[in-house]
């Protein structure tokens, strides 16, 4: 008999860890193509946030400026090769230690299925935060460096080799970690929105098959989709002081007194029209992805 519980442990800590490793991969993947759809409106998004009404008064301006002076690649995909990276790397984790945690309460501790959902989406969103602070530090100043050049007359755009070397030379490794806190802020409080939502709502439509089916391909996009949309409308404040700190090199407190004094709270919310529209897309796409893979592989 102690043998035997000997094998099936072994045999448990065997599946856990194949299981992460599906969740690495198929993470990876799903995070990287999710990240090349709504690249180009984060592009405008970032340039909304750091840049004052004078400079885009509206959305609309902001495309058709960058689209004019900068054209698409160059413009609206500037810096993407860092973001991509990041995106795979960042999703990788989250599924990993969204997946390791609510299997870590299941076993040890008497929670409901929502509250496992609530608390192992805020786990994935603080480590996620961890990996994304360096990586989208380096994504905001080269979305916003094509833009300062512009102004002042110099047409070469940024790369990203040089741009990591300047912080590193300038701040040291730990300048790479330049906002961390408002990271940590929006992704463990939107890691809580995302999950919660898409979990939530996707359960909800597979209930109401009467054969018990699995979820249908519009049920998953839908589910994704309303995720994306919960996850950036909830914390889009943290978001925005997560952009400034990272390209003004300012602390939280700094950068809320900045943007109050710029635009006031309305200043909070500036290029979230523009992110909505790229949440629900990119995160369907995400979601849609990691199911359709961890079906397969």
């Amino acid at each position: 008999m102690e043998t035997d519980s000997v094998v099936i442990a072994e045999q448990k800590d065997r599946d856990l860890e194949a299981n992460a490793l599906k969740d690495t991969i198929n993470g990876s993947i799903a995070g990287a193509f999710g990240k090349l759809i709504e690249y180009p409106f984060d592009t405008v998004k970032v340039r909304m946030q750091t840049q004052d009404a004078k400079t885009f008064p509206t959305t609309w301006s902001c495309i058709k400026y960058t689209y004019k002076n900068e054209g698409i690649l160059r413009g609206f995909f500037q810096g993407i090769g860092s973001p991509i990276f990041g995106a795979s790397l960042e999703n990788a984790v989250l599924f990993v230690s969204y997946n390791q945690c609510a299997q870590f309460l299941e076993k040890h501790a008497k929670v409901t299925s929502l509250q496992q959902t609530v608390i192992s989406g805020a786990f994935a969103g603080a480590c996620a935060s961890l990996v994304l602070t360096p990586v989208e530090l380096i994504k905001c100043k080269l979305q916003v460096s094509n833009l300062q050049n512009l102004q002042a007359g110099i047409k070469k755009p940024t790369k990203i080799l040089p741009t990591i070397k300047l912080v590193l030379q300038e701040r040291g490794v730990m300048g790479l970690w330049q906002g961390q806190s408002g990271t940590l802020i929006r992704e463990t409080f939107g890691g809580v929105a995302w999950f919660s939502t898409y979990e939530l709502l996707k359960n909800y439509l597979k209930s109401l098959h009467d054969d018990g089916r699995d979820s249908d391909t519009w049920e998953l996009l839908v589910s994704g989709a309303s995720a994306g949309l919960a996850f950036n409308a909830s914390i889009f404040p943290a978001d925005t002081l997560k952009s400034v700190m990272q390209t003004e090199h300012m602390g939280l407190l700094q950068s809320a007194k900045r943007v109050m004094a710029k635009s006031g709270v309305a200043g909070f919310y500036r290029g979230l029209g523009i992110t909505l529209i790229r949440a629900a897309p990119a995160n369907a796409a995400v979601f849609y992805t990691y199911e359709t893979l961890s079906k397969l592989i």
